[in-house]
């Protein structure tokens, strides 16, 4: 208990090395000591160190299985260490021991979500959005499924939701521009898409949205000026490269297509389109080199254009 005690008092005084230091020393004279691991497992979280967290917690949870507190901690750190099998199972825990706790149904749908068993992450961010309603990141995460249930009214008027909780939100604004793009409502896509890019000009983000909108309607000119745009604010986005690069190869397509129905040679800046696609792509996988639809495409194109070589 000295230990501990110790522990309570440098941790207090934020002095977290110091507070680690006696919660080893207590769980080392008492295996037993739930409390010490809760703390030990805090202390590591706050400084970022979650693998011995996650030791912490799970020590902490086998001692006293019915501690919320742990085991909402230890499904938070599964699931930043991305072991959202494990998350689910310590987070099911926490839903059972407090089910109106709107934090643990939220963390276990995002778990869920991560996993692509969405009908499940469903239930819980919308029992966790039913508990908090105001809350916007929850009404977003629940977007985000039903986007991928294929339930694009249900997302809609999720984000608009969260929207309608901070109307601040670029992301959610592009999420939601996003759904109606993959809906071919191109006039609402356009009017939230230029909200996000007026709020937010110094992010790529709503810029490549955009790109990708005028893209879906065949405006490539305009797709191209979006993505360039995105590149002005970040030269390094990989996404704004292979936007480019197919804004480029589609209207090289469509010239290649023009020329053949009228039975007339490409001309050489028709030619140069296609060049300048196989280009950002070659930018893009400079960056990621871990694309292998953009790989493909390259092969496919560069063949084309360079026969031969």
């Amino acid at each position: 208990m000295v230990h501990y005690a110790n522990a309570l008092s440098a941790n207090a005084a934020n002095l977290d090395d110091e507070a680690i230091e006696e919660l080893e020393e207590a769980v080392a004279l008492d295996g037993q000591f739930s409390l010490a691991y809760s703390m030990l497992g805090d202390l590591h979280r706050r400084q970022g160190n979650y693998e011995q967290a996650a030791q912490a917690y799970e020590n902490a949870c086998e001692l006293d299985p019915w501690a919320f507190n742990d085991h909402l901690s230890l499904g938070q750190v599964y699931q930043v260490l991305e072991r959202f099998t494990q998350a689910i199972g310590a987070l099911k825990r926490a839903c059972q021991l407090k089910p109106q706790s709107p934090q643990a149904n939220y963390a276990l749908g995002v778990c869920y979500y991560e996993v692509a068993d969405y009908d499940q992450a469903a239930v819980f961010c919308g029992k966790a959005a039913q508990l908090d309603d105001d809350n916007e990141a929850i009404k977003a995460s629940l977007g985000d499924i039903y986007v991928k249930q294929g339930q694009y009214y249900d997302a809609i008027n999720a984000y608009k939701q969260a929207l309608e909780i901070d109307g601040d939100q670029t992301e959610i604004m592009v999420k939601l521009g996003t759904t109606y793009v993959q809906m071919k409502r191109f006039g609402p896509a356009e009017l939230i898409l230029k909200k996000a890019i007026d709020a937010q000009p110094d992010k790529p983000a709503p810029q490549i949205a955009m790109g990708f909108c005028q893209l879906k309607q065949g405006h490539y000119q305009q797709a191209l000026a979006f993505y360039q745009g995105a590149l002005g604010v970040n030269d390094h986005n990989e996404e704004a490269y292979n936007g480019v690069g197919v804004a480029y190869m589609l209207m090289y397509l469509r010239a290649k297509q023009q020329t053949q129905a009228a039975q007339t040679a490409l001309r050489p800046q028709d030619i140069e389109y296609a060049k300048q696609a196989l280009a950002h792509w070659h930018r893009s996988l400079e960056l990621n080199s871990a694309q292998p639809k953009i790989r493909k495409q390259v092969d496919k194109y560069t063949t084309e254009i360079y026969p031969g070589q």
